[in-house]
């Protein structure tokens, strides 16, 4: 890695104090003397040749995952209109044929299956249901509606399988009523057979047992052979005590006790099989949450309150001595600190995952978001929902959860229920530092339902969900993300932010330079941004002001408001010149982490970072290991960590390496010409066909399948994917 320093003097390297003001000094942020839109390349690393055009989607970087369509080229299934964003998009999901059962995936010897209790069938057996019924590829019932068609093509396929021997034996035993049968799942429970059929090994060493001495996946990695032996003809797993035991002394996962909700999710378990993964929910409690029996005792007691305000309000005309109750009072926030050393990593839905934050985070990421969660389906116990707000525990204490709403109820029940269940960063296995609501998303299905950027229209519903959610989030404190607006012809920020600081229920505020009808089309607008900065500062001077009425003292007590602007920040030149021109507290970042995620190494550095081919591909490795830790190193584990890193270097392929520039800075709307890399590694990371990002990913997690495939953002049928605020 070398690091290079910029060829002329720019504003960001010093602090400028002087009295200028703000909004000019950013006028002079993205100066810049070459041509527009055009990255600067050396001669001798252009091409002549001219690639097939690419059609950008800078929206995937902030895009729901609701606009992806189901797996189909068509546009109709069944002889029913397909609706939504990407309706052509395909992604390759791969499983074992033959699934050996959970239980039995980490015990230690082959001679132990015998005696092992499958923990599934003796539930079953418990509470009396059949052992072998769930997961069973068994005859289905009949059904009615639209799926019974799929639901038939679906038993002639699984009718088709062939059951392992070993499995047949079982399920004869069973029948008869042997009383030494142990009960058993549908799942395989002989190694052997299992073995028979499981997809071949993977070259090389388990990338999870490399670095812990221990995988999670056991007996179903597909790097099997590098962590089991036989001996006397037994099967063992290796577990290497040394190592693991390394590991978890330089691991810090915290010292508080978990809640008692918590006490039901297993040490190690399933859902966290390393010790390193918090926010877990058990079933149980999300169940609770969709019946409504789950006690939100402050949400019901804000919510009586709003329905009598309102009433109250529609007799003031005809009774203006009516008393209304003052608004309920919070309790008191941990206070939030966000400043020029603390960089943020904005939320990204899909590419903004658990390993992609984790790497982050290693290279210098302050403060991070989950994924963006609907408030629609936390409230309905969605398992993969909630599975969005899991964080690293490198990620604590400053991971916040990001929620989109546009209920009032929806909101604010769900920030209760998620800080009563993760209501501290102190604690090894919850903890959430703030929680975020979304009022940028422009994406229509979102938009149009009355939730993200449509908030920003209804300005007086937006301020009760905001107070709402400050009443019953307890200690935690709330943060808000908007836009310039909705329409470029009337932007609204700075009158919604004026509102939003006076009621003090929010402890930051994120401005995202675009409108709604904007998009990514043009350079987001930080003279804005400025000049929304100035507006809060001068805010923030009156609120100092002490005014001895009696209004005053009946008002909340007003914490420090952070100000933070997002958009377009693609090194530590545009990160420093935001901070000291447009005097924000601090910067987000979204595609400029996704194309160089060392760009919080440049901030820390205060230089560029001219990363070598090779540094990027350990990136790239370490990425997969994260993603294997996350979601398994078996075949299910594997293809999803794959499916996720070719999303990922659709973004990274746009990086082109600044010494092969001719001026700084780089811009992150400039497109270069087709271009060579000072090696063939490096063309090969710059590449914007998927088939090279395909190739990548096979060096860290092996051959796809024979029917792998994917399809990128470019190459779907709709290129106007909408983004996240």
């Amino acid at each position: 890695m070398e690091a290079l320093t910029e060829p002329v003097k720019h504003a960001a390297t010093e602090v400028d104090n002087s009295d200028e003001p703000a909004t000019k000094k950013a006028k002079t942020i993205d100066a810049r003397d070459f041509q527009h839109g055009v990255a600067p390349v050396k001669a001798e690393y252009i091409l002549e040749r001219k690639p097939v055009a690419v059609a950008v989607d800078d929206d995937v970087a902030e895009a729901s995952r609701r606009t992806e369509g189901e797996e189909g080229t068509g546009n109709t299934e069944g002889g029913k209109k397909r609706r939504g964003q990407n309706k052509a998009r395909k992604f390759h999901w791969a499983n074992d044929e033959f699934k050996l059962c959970q239980s039995l995936c980490h015990v230690p010897r082959e001679g132990l299956f015998e005696t092992t209790v499958c923990e599934y069938a003796a539930n079953a057996v418990q509470d009396g249901r059949g052992a072998r019924n769930k997961g069973c590829p068994g005859k289905k019932g009949e059904r009615n509606g639209g799926n019974a068609e799929r639901e038939a093509a679906h038993q002639d396929a699984t009718q088709s399988i062939e059951v392992p021997l070993a499995q047949k034996e079982e399920t004869a035993a069973l029948d008869e009523g042997k009383p030494n049968a142990i009960p058993r799942c549908a799942f395989v429970h002989n190694l052997r057979e299992y073995l028979k059929h499981k997809a071949a090994d993977i070259e090389g060493v388990c990338p999870a047992w490399q670095a812990r001495g221990v995988c999670a996946s056991g007996w179903r990695c597909r790097w099997l052979r590098s962590h089991a032996k036989e001996e006397n003809g037994e099967l063992c797993l290796v577990i290497d005590q040394e190592k693991k035991k390394q590991y978890e002394e330089k691991a810090d996962v915290g010292t508080a006790g978990p809640q008692d909700s918590e006490k039901e999710i297993p040490e190690r378990g399933f859902e966290d099989p390393y010790g390193e993964i918090v926010n877990l929910v058990p079933m149980g409690i999300k169940i609770a949450i969709r019946k409504n029996q789950f006690p939100l005792k402050k949400s019901e007691e804000y919510l009586e309150w709003v329905k009598t305000a309102k009433d109250q309000q529609e007799d003031r005309d005809s009774n203006r001595a009516a008393f209304i109750d003052p608004p309920l009072k919070p309790e008191e926030k941990r206070k939030l600190y966000i400043g020029r050393e603390t960089p943020m990593l904005a939320p990204l839905t899909t590419t903004g995952n658990m390993p992609f934050r984790r790497l982050c985070v290693g290279l210098g990421a302050g403060i991070t978001y989950s994924e963006m969660a609907m408030t629609s389906s936390i409230l309905q116990g969605h398992k993969p929902e909630w599975a969005l707000m899991r964080a690293h525990v490198s990620e604590l204490p400053h991971f916040g959860a990001q929620i989109c709403a546009n209920k009032v109820e929806q909101a604010v029940r769900t920030t209760e229920a998620i800080t009563k269940l993760f209501p501290t960063a102190s604690s090894g296995r919850h903890g959430l530092a703030f929680v975020d609501l979304n009022c940028g998303c422009p994406i229509d299905l979102v938009y149009k339902s009355g939730g993200g950027s449509a908030l920003l229209d209804q300005q007086g519903k937006l301020t009760k969900i905001l107070k709402g959610m400050n009443y019953v989030s307890g200690e935690t404190p709330v943060t808000v993300k908007i836009r310039m607006g909705t329409k470029d012809s009337n932007p609204t920020a700075q009158k919604l932010i004026n509102k939003v600081i006076d009621h003090g229920d929010v402890q930051a505020v994120t401005l995202h330079g675009r409108s709604r009808q904007q998009r990514y089309s043009r350079s987001a607008d930080w003279e804005y941004i400025a000049q929304t900065a100035a507006l809060v500062k001068s805010i923030k001077a009156q609120m100092e002001v002490y005014v001895d009425i009696a209004a005053d003292k009946e008002r909340p007590e007003k914490r420090n408001v952070f100000f933070v602007g997002n958009g377009d920040c693609y090194s530590h030149i545009d990160y420093f010149n935001a901070v000291d021109n447009a005097r924000v507290d601090s910067v987000m970042i979204a595609r400029g982490a996704l194309i160089k995620p060392w760009i919080f190494e440049e901030i820390q550095s205060g230089q560029y970072l001219d990363k070598s081919a090779s540094e990027r591909l350990d990136m790239v490795r370490d990425y997969c290991r994260y993603g294997l830790e996350c979601w398994g190193s078996d075949e299910l584990g594997v293809a999803t960590t794959r499916r996720f890193l070719l999303e990922w270097l659709s973004f990274t392929c746009r990086y082109v390496p600044i010494g092969i520039l001719e001026r700084l800075p780089a811009k992150i709307n400039d497109r270069p010409p087709f271009w060579k890399g000072r090696n063939e590694m490096e063309t090969l990371l710059g590449s914007h066909d998927y088939k090279d990002w395909i190739k990548i990913s096979e060096m860290f997690l092996g051959p796809c399948p024979p029917d792998f495939f994917f399809t990128p953002k470019h190459k779907s049928s709709n290129h106007d994917d909408e983004a996240e605020g």
